[in-house]
């Protein structure tokens, strides 16, 4: 009879423990200071055990990936405004918060990466990792111990189409197949890249939020009212994805999302950014609006590279529906506003033009200087009505009565 070896078992954080370390070592810290400003209080603790638990998060889910972080611990990769969320407070008092506990010795050392946050090392007093038994005399214990360290449960979210139970493929919806996860997305609107981004791993309860329960009535209903629309629902959904693939190539390269959070931030696209495919249109319609989503995004990667202090959102508040201070939705402004005064500029140097050939023509120069003033206004006419633009045929029209009615000297 033979005994199966049993591999051994990586070290894992757990909570409680390391809770408990992050208290003792303020209560130490606290004990050699004697005045009340020069201690922790209770609101620098409560930063400090956030802290502590999404970091401990963090190790976790790296051990659970493969990583050996046996030698050394990796930083702890977060955002101001995701501390400032999770506790409720404003982005100022977690930087002040930071610097305190940075003058503790709590935190080590912090970085700024810019757009993708800011990174932090926690003292090594606090995180001791703890390495599970590996006695053989309650194994299925200990699986469900490691399983709940490095995996926890999260809940359902709700599909962008209604997805058969227990992996049962339905052989007569083209929109279950077509939304399967391993099909890959296309860049058809832009040059074709390497999709395939790896990264360093973020900080993983930042990225799960309330889900909302699934309703296959509802998403059969949806469906149907696509097709009612005249749109494909295959091709509606794959834009959806062809979007999220783009966005997150430029604007979060280094994130590294399980299936459940990518089926969130999904759906969250699907409800802001498309409104469920509600709006009617054509095929030709969507690739337009298509191509006004790729040139958002290209707006706020530029404005990203023009301030390396700053950042978005994480994907999942980025794109949330309910997100109506910083999140995708209010780009929207910002791109009508640089449309509007492209479009002012374009007019200004169009109407000049005009002006410049009139001047010619009443010099006798200019490629127009044979034409009378009916075939020159004709010619312009013409040219001006190909831009579809009524803003511009007034501004031309004042312009005619600038240059062509002068006073009359008496």
């Amino acid at each position: 009879m033979t005994t199966e070896t049993i591999p051994p078992i990586r070290p894992y954080y757990d909570f409680s423990t390391v809770f408990m370390a992050t208290k003792a070592f303020i209560d130490r810290y606290n004990e050699k200071h004697d005045q009340l400003t020069e201690r922790l209080n209770a609101n620098h603790r409560a930063t400090a055990e956030l802290i502590t638990r999404l970091y401990a998060k963090q190790l976790n889910h790296a051990v659970s990936l493969g990583e050996d972080i046996s030698e050394q611990l990796p930083g702890f990769k977060t955002y101001n405004p995701s501390l400032a969320s999770c506790k409720g407070c404003t982005v100022r008092t977690i930087i002040n918060h930071k610097e305190r506990l940075k003058a503790a010795g709590f935190i080590s050392k912090e970085i700024h990466r810019g757009k993708t946050g800011v990174e932090l090392w926690i003292n090594p007093q606090v995180f001791a990792p703890k390495k599970l038994p590996t006695t053989s005399g309650n194994i299925q214990g200990i699986i469900k111990d490691i399983k709940g360290a490095l995996c926890p449960e999260v809940k359902n979210l709700h599909p962008l189409v209604h997805v058969q139970q227990e992996q049962k493929k339905n052989n007569n919806s083209t929109v279950d197949k077509f939304i399967t996860p391993e099909e890959g997305v296309h860049l058809s609107a832009h040059s074709p890249k390497e999709t395939n981004v790896t990264g360093t791993v973020q900080e993983q309860d930042k990225n799960t939020e309330e889900s909302r329960t699934s309703d296959s009535k509802t998403q059969t209903r949806g469906a149907k009212k696509m097709r009612k629309n005249g749109s494909d629902p295959a091709f509606l959904l794959q834009l959806v994805r062809d979007f999220w693939k783009y966005a997150r190539l430029l604007l979060f390269a280094e994130l590294i999302l399980s299936e459940v959070e990518e089926n969130e931030i999904l759906n969250h696209i699907w409800v802001s950014v498309y409104r469920k495919f509600r709006v009617k249109g054509n095929k030709k319609d969507w690739e337009g609006y298509q191509q006004i989503l790729y040139k958002r995004v290209d707006m706020v990667c530029r404005y990203l590279e023009r301030n390396p202090n700053r950042w978005v959102a994480p994907a999942h508040l980025y794109f949330s529906p309910d997100n109506k201070r910083n999140g995708f939705n209010k780009t929207y402004d910002w791109y009508l506003k640089q449309e509007i005064l492209k479009k002012e500029i374009r007019n200004q140097i169009l109407i000049q033009k005009t002006e410049k050939e009139w001047q010619d023509h009443d010099k006798g120069k200019g490629k127009n200087k044979h034409k009378t003033r009916l075939q020159l206004f004709r010619i312009q006419q013409q040219r001006l009505s190909t831009y579809k633009d009524d803003t511009l045929m007034r501004e031309y029209e004042k312009s005619l009565q600038r240059t062509l009615l002068k006073p009359i000297a008496i």
